[in-house]
């Protein structure tokens, strides 16, 4: 699913410009922010033993809602050694949505807004253990790796937002990093991205709010341009939860208030 994942050229640390969030209103393209108390916001709930509907879904220690007393109802995701859905791949408990209302096509413009929390148990060697991916805007077809995602692989014990540069699917230019936050367990990560979709590095664009504190890149910038869709595939759609190579801890993530829209105003 992933590359090799050199990350030959990891972005430093973005600089904090102090700026207000993008302001919050009422509609929104999707929500998914747990407050049913269940999975049935999410069209697809991905765990070992089911893959389906997350009306259907009954929680179990891989994924269930818990009551967080800063964000209400949460979902918490649990992945173990062998934890493999029924189709395969990498070890998972993930949600995940569509992509007209939770991704992007090329020329579209989206915001997104998510807060995301990792378990005082989380390895703070995951760099080590293997690739490890929590948000990701997953590319359209089977091959290759998600453009734009989220993953705690390129340095221990951070977090960083990454980008998987490819000229078609599955043949990879380059992959690295251009935002890193230290993992900081135990506290919640509170995320608005706003992104224009494009398979050109001069046409994608991505601009990110940190807890609410507007970010500088490694380049200067505060609006990086960078292929976010894969040349050859349609569009992409979005999951969270946590994905990874097999290995051997148990994974602990939260997830909370995911929200995508056309403007600021929809969050």
């Amino acid at each position: 699913m992933l590359s090799s994942r050199s990350f030959a050229s990891v972005a430093i640390v973005a600089i904090a410009v102090w700026a207000a969030p993008p302001a919050l209103g009422a509609a929104a393209l999707f929500s998914g922010d747990y407050a049913t108390g269940n999975f049935s916001q999410w069209p697809t709930v991905q765990v070992r033993g089911y893959n389906s509907d997350g009306k259907d879904y009954v929680p179990s220690y891989s994924a269930g809602i818990v009551t967080d007393p800063v964000k209400g109802n949460v979902a918490r995701f649990e992945v173990r050694p062998g934890d493999v859905p029924p189709f395969g791949g990498g070890e998972r408990a993930e949600v995940q949505g569509g992509a007209a209302d939770t991704g992007g096509a090329e020329g579209q413009t989206r915001w997104y807004r998510f807060s995301t929390k990792f378990d005082p148990t989380f390895p703070m060697n995951h760099g080590d253990l293997g690739w490890g991916v929590t948000n990701q805007w997953h590319q359209d077809g089977s091959a290759g790796s998600p453009p734009v995602s989220w993953t705690v692989d390129g340095r221990n014990g951070y977090w960083s937002l990454t980008i998987e540069k490819q000229s078609s699917p599955g043949v990879w230019v380059d992959t690295f990093s251009i935002f890193d936050t230290p993992l900081d367990v135990g506290q919640w990560h509170d995320v608005t991205m706003q992104i224009n979709w494009s398979a050109s590095d001069e046409k994608g664009w991505i601009r990110l709010w940190h807890n609410g504190v507007r970010q500088t890149f490694g380049n200067g910038s505060d609006t990086y341009f960078v292929r976010t869709l894969v040349p050859g595939d349609a569009d992409v759609y979005y999951k969270e939860g946590m994905y990874r190579k097999p290995t051997t801890s148990t994974d602990i993530v939260y997830h909370a208030g995911f929200r995508s829209a056309d403007s600021a105003d929809g969050l």
